[in-house]
């Protein structure tokens, strides 16, 4: 059997299958012609959007196990259940993004699994202490809606972060969004059809985001990412001082990914960030998200910012955000004693413990290994 593998998926240790027989095919970058080799039986770690390349010129009678991964940020519900439902009969497939949507739950990786290409964002020599300097880290680098309002809620509600790590570039990414340069470009860029906005009640103060554009802090050289010299997304520097901020502190207020879409719900190393260096933490993103969580054993932390543990159950983009802003309010009032008490309570330090280990395991580029050896054994081959 050949075993067949995209060079561009970080984490998976492929040389352990050599031991098991299998056949290394290394797949150059953005080269398709490796499609023309495939023959039956083999396994295939390919990107997502790959599978229509599969779908239209390989032979549909070949029986194939096929992972697939994304190496770009965006890819929605709909987009895996279509792959599903017009899947090849003979065609085994699993998904390796971090997406934690119900409809395709039985085609996933474990969470575990899915979260081990994050490990390159992380060193091994930043260590997470007991006593931290601040109360909470709060870091948003690139522009998005949820981010956009709520600057918009500290704003209008004159709420000054204390004591605390706090980044908030909302940087516009050339590379990223090309003709975009401002926020009101990008809120209408968001806002057209395919623009990736979900149907909500979200709005943005535009002019009250442009009146405080400089007071936008970053990490980053603003102009020459908005530019387009730099991917700041790629700066090894700057994730290393954000991994150091987030270590030195007891919690994070974290604004997840999700392209706008009440869709996209998946994970990136920003909410994994919390689990590596121990910190409380409270997650914005998509309807469903922190239960989503719970469901794949990670322990959340609503009781400590004074919220019931479905908050972020409702639809409304607008509610969850302005919920999110007054936990974050009341959690910045606190004298940072208090806030060291509760970090060292028994309650919290156990779930902290969990979400250590659980990432740890993650980590174990071993636990994967194990995993994909079920999905492709005989057993599993059998159609």
């Amino acid at each position: 059997m050949q075993f067949i593998y995209h060079n561009e998926y970080h984490g998976i240790e492929f040389s352990r299958f050599e031991n098991n027989g299998y056949t290394l095919i290394e797949i150059p970058q953005s080269d398709s012609s490796y499609i023309d080799k495939i023959q039956n039986g083999d396994v295939l770690f390919i990107k997502l959007d790959d599978i229509d390349l599969i779908n239209e010129k390989v032979n549909s009678n070949l029986k194939l196990t096929i992972f697939l991964h994304i190496n770009h940020e965006y890819c929605n519900k709909y987009r895996r259940n279509d792959i599903i439902k017009n899947k090849n009969n003979n065609h085994n497939i699993f998904f390796i993004t971090t997406h934690l949507d119900d409809e395709t739950l039985e085609y996933d990786l474990s969470l575990k699994s899915k979260c081990l290409s994050f490990k390159m964002a992380f060193s091994n020599d930043i260590k997470s202490n007991s006593v931290r300097s601040k109360k909470f880290n709060f870091f948003n680098r690139s522009v998005n809606l949820r981010r956009l309002k709520v600057f918009e809620l500290l704003k209008v509600n004159n709420i000054e972060l204390k004591n605390c790590y706090y980044t908030f570039g909302n940087i516009i990414k050339r590379n990223t969004f090309k003709d975009v340069t401002n926020i009101s470009e990008f809120f209408y860029f968001r806002s057209k059809p395919g623009g990736g906005r979900s149907n909500d009640d979200l709005t943005i103060d535009i002019d009250l985001l442009d009146s405080h554009r400089d007071e936008f802090l970053l990490l980053e050289d603003r102009d020459l990412v908005e530019h387009g010299i730099i991917q700041s997304s790629s700066d090894a520097e700057m994730y290393r001082e954000i991994n150091t901020q987030s270590a030195d502190s007891y919690a994070s207020f974290i604004i997840e990914s999700s392209s706008d879409s009440g869709d996209d719900l998946r994970i990136t190393e920003k909410t994994i960030r919390a689990w590596l260096y121990k910190n409380i933490f409270l997650s914005l993103q998509c309807s469903g998200f922190n239960r989503a969580l719970r469901n794949n054993g990670i322990e959340t932390f609503e009781d400590v910012f004074g919220l019931e543990a479905d908050w972020d159950e409702t639809q409304s983009e607008t509610q969850r955000i302005e919920t999110f802003v007054n936990a974050l309010k009341r959690f910045n009032e606190l004298p940072i004693e208090v806030v060291e008490e509760i970090y060292n309570s028994d309650s919290v330090q156990k779930r902290l413990e969990n979400n250590y280990r659980f990432l740890n395991d993650s980590f174990n580029p071993f636990n994967m290994i194990v995993e994909i050896e079920k999905l492709i054994s005989y057993e599993n081959n059998v159609y």
